[in-house]
């Protein structure tokens, strides 16, 4: 022996967060071939994907097997720290979901090659979009739409039962502390740097906020009389492949949660609506949608007074819990330029609805 570092070892010529024992023993595990050895494995220019949590790159590895040579496109990902201090790891909880819930879901999911089990990296199944989520035509949206429903039908009423994954958030329980104190800091940053411009040169608007976070309690108050479900956390077209035969696999599990489905419901329209100039689907429709299944499916339904106030506090939640720590770290010069789609999918709707239920 020369002593000298194994090729996986070396940090110089290695450049994965993983190491080669456990690529090849996830291959092994997910084409059933104890003899699968790795030969070689390429970084892979990935040109199908939109912002996400962490660190995502494209992987090709070659492999020799007792069927002969071949190949295997993956997605290495690399969650970074948590979504709030306090928090389960944001990988930890894609790693549970695909480790412990994938089987139960009524939806498809990538395949899970190999994790760390924290969630420092995780190995999937590279899978290629037939169709952009851009270019989504509206039997997309709807498909969508209904098996997001078709989730939350699947695990209605079973907070308990889910209870028994530490991992999932809890964002209107038991994290709810934690989102209202990054939602204040969040203020207090804007108020010191006097940005965004939108926020800190309203008075009207800062005292909006300020009314958010004080009566956090009143906010989650009508979200958390409702049932709750399995949460996606971050569901929309952009975290959705659509396949060549027009079938969906859900990935980005990185947000789910246990709440009230109506969450899910408003971030697949508000992000629908911030990346896409004219989705297929507006507002309304993806709502009327999702209730209409939800109705024939588990039965339950809202009364249109119902909807409105669960919608209106669903809005002020997301922001309270999302925007306001984003819209405190983000560049003046990002916000510029998205000033006008702002204003149409966030702050005039919040800032409505805040004057609606909060006074």
């Amino acid at each position: 022996m020369s002593g000298t570092t194994p090729p996986d070892q070396g940090k110089l010529s290695w450049p994965w967060p993983f190491s080669r024992a456990d690529l090849t023993a996830g291959l092994r595990r997910h084409l059933g071939d104890l003899s699968v050895r790795v030969t070689d494995l390429q970084p892979v220019t990935m040109t199908h994907r939109l912002p996400a949590i962490g660190h995502i790159r494209g992987m090709l590895v070659e492999y020799q097997g007792e069927s002969g040579p071949g190949t295997f496109r993956l997605v290495v990902k690399e969650p970074r720290g948590t979504t709030r201090t306090g928090l389960a790891g944001a990988g930890r909880r894609e790693v549970g979901v695909y480790q412990s819930l994938a089987p139960q879901l009524p939806v498809a999911t990538p395949v899970l090659v190999a994790a760390s089990p924290a969630g420092d990296w995780l190995l999937l199944e590279a899978l290629r979009p037939a169709r952009e989520a851009s270019a989504w035509r509206k039997k997309d949206y709807l498909r969508a739409i209904d098996a997001l429903a078709g989730i939350h039908d699947r695990f209605w009423g079973l907070a308990e039962d889910l209870n028994a994954y530490p991992w999932l958030s809890r964002p209107l329980t038991a994290d709810f502390e934690v989102h209202v104190t990054a939602a204040v800091q969040a203020i207090e940053r804007v108020v010191f740097q006097g940005q965004p411009e939108a926020l800190s040169g309203s008075p009207a608007r800062m005292d909006a906020l300020a009314r958010l976070t004080a009566q956090a309690e009143q906010v989650v108050e009508p979200l958390r009389r409702q049932p709750s479900t399995l949460l996606h956390g971050d569901y929309w077209p952009g975290n959705i492949v659509v396949l060549d035969d027009g079938s969906q696999k859900v990935f980005d599990w990185q947000l789910t949660a246990i709440g009230p489905g109506v969450l899910d419901v408003l971030v697949f329209a508000t992000k629908s609506a911030w990346w896409f100039d004219s989705p297929p689907l507006q507002e309304e429709e993806i709502v009327v949608r999702y209730r209409e299944v939800l109705a024939r499916g588990i039965g339950h339904t809202w009364t249109a007074k119902e909807w409105s106030e669960l919608w209106d506090h669903a809005l002020m939640w997301r922001f309270l819990q999302e925007w306001i720590d984003l819209l405190a770290a983000s560049p003046s010069s990002l916000l510029e330029v998205n000033v006008e789609r702002l204003e149409q999918v966030w702050l005039g709707p919040v800032m409505r609805a805040i004057k609606r239920r909060l006074g």
